[in-house]
């Protein structure tokens, strides 16, 4: 006789009891951030049978994620995924002083537009959407500026599990309530709403007292460490002119290796976009961008070459064309088959890390294709 097993979707739906206290310590060196619970339903962990709690810093009412207010959703409340998901959100959206919009899976952002010719919110969400429609299907949406009606109706064209936003008007509300209670599309979406988002530490020399990873090990030991920051306030901090000095005089005809073609303004643009919604994807990670909207993300692989050769794959499959776009890379190359790859898409720049053994073959590499090559000088590995 068949075991029915029907009844298992409901798990993802139900809130999961758990015991773990409402208030938490954390003492570093002496120094004590004492932690609250924070004033929202949470459902379960990473998976439904899970239990897990978050802390919010006691005292900290002006925090993003930690103090965020639930306008719809908050009875049947947020799993662990969804919560990394909006905080990963406000760490690609807090760079951005124009309107944009980010879409997450699985911690990993999947589909990024930012305002680049007047487009209206609604239009700057679809883009970001249809960068990977597929992999949109139940993420969760981030805004850096108040939602409106049209943007909240196009939301709610497809199956999304939540958004974050610092805030909606009253008709963008009324769109995205009006199919609460009933067994329509989105009838149960998490709505959020954020402040702050701009004050969460992003670049080097920004206060980070009080903030760490932390993150458990198979045995119980802990690990703690300082959130990423940057050194890429801008695109001007990008060393648009890097050079390898040769130690051969038989080689590069004695000269030293040096990019050649400078990168355009809107080159740069798209690289700084590039780089900032890298450092929210999974290692190895690489970001495609054209026109401020990512064209494909290569997350998770184990390989330099192998997260170039997914992320050109998945834009492919998802109809996308490459040429004229951008790369980022949150490491180096360690050969030059890396760029090789994105020249024969068509791809005209890219910004890495640099500090390969072999940077003078990826500048070379770079020059036969004509290819604008930025270094940051610094490494973006996302490891959750």
């Amino acid at each position: 006789m068949a075991t029915d097993v029907s009844s298992f979707k409901d798990a993802y739906k139900k809130a999961i009891k758990s015991d773990f206290p409402d208030e938490a310590m954390i003492v570093v060196g002496g120094r004590r951030f004492p932690l609250k619970r924070v004033p929202y339903t949470l459902r379960y962990g990473t998976n439904p049978h899970q239990p897990f709690t978050a802390y919010a810093p006691a005292g900290g009412a002006n925090l993003s994620v930690g103090n965020m207010e639930m306008l719809k959703g908050g009875k049947e409340g947020l799993s662990l995924t969804n919560l990394q998901d909006m905080s990963q959100a406000l760490n690609i959206l807090k760079f951005f002083d124009r309107p944009c919009c980010v879409l997450m899976k699985h911690v990993n952002p999947c589909g990024f537009k930012l305002r680049t010719q007047g487009e209206h919110l609604s239009e700057i969400y679809r883009i970001a959407r249809n960068c990977d429609e597929r992999s949109a299907f139940g993420s969760i949406a981030g805004f850096n500026v108040e939602v409106d009606a049209p943007t909240a109706e196009a939301i709610m064209e497809t199956f999304v599990e939540g958004v974050i936003a610092p805030g909606y008007d009253g008709e963008a509300l009324a769109v995205l309530r009006r199919n609460e209670g009933s067994r329509k599309l989105n009838n149960s979406i998490r709505v959020a709403k954020v402040s702050n988002m701009d004050r969460v530490p992003k670049f080097i020399g920004d206060d980070v007292s009080g903030y760490y990873n932390l993150r458990n090990l198979a045995d119980g030991s802990l690990t703690v460490e300082v959130p990423y920051l940057t050194r890429i306030r801008s695109a001007a901090d990008f060393i648009v002119d890097p050079m390898i000095p040769n130690s051969d005089p038989g080689k590069n005809g004695g000269a030293d290796y040096a990019v050649k073609r400078r990168p355009t303004e809107k080159e740069l643009d798209d690289c700084l976009i590039a780089w900032y919604v890298n450092i929210n994807v999974r290692s190895n990670g690489i970001v495609f961008v054209r026109d401020g909207a990512t064209i494909a993300v290569g997350t998770g692989e184990q390989e330099r070459i192998g997260a170039v050769e997914q992320a050109i794959d998945k834009a492919k499959k998802k109809g996308h064309s490459l040429r004229g776009a951008v790369m980022s890379s949150d490491a180096f190359f360690p050969q030059r088959d890396s760029i090789d790859a994105v020249a024969a898409e068509g791809v005209t720049a890219v910004v890495w890390p640099a500090g390969s053994l072999n940077d003078a073959l990826v500048i070379e590499a770079a020059n036969e294709h004509n290819i604008a090559l930025m270094a940051t000088l610094e490494r973006c590995f996302l490891h959750i």
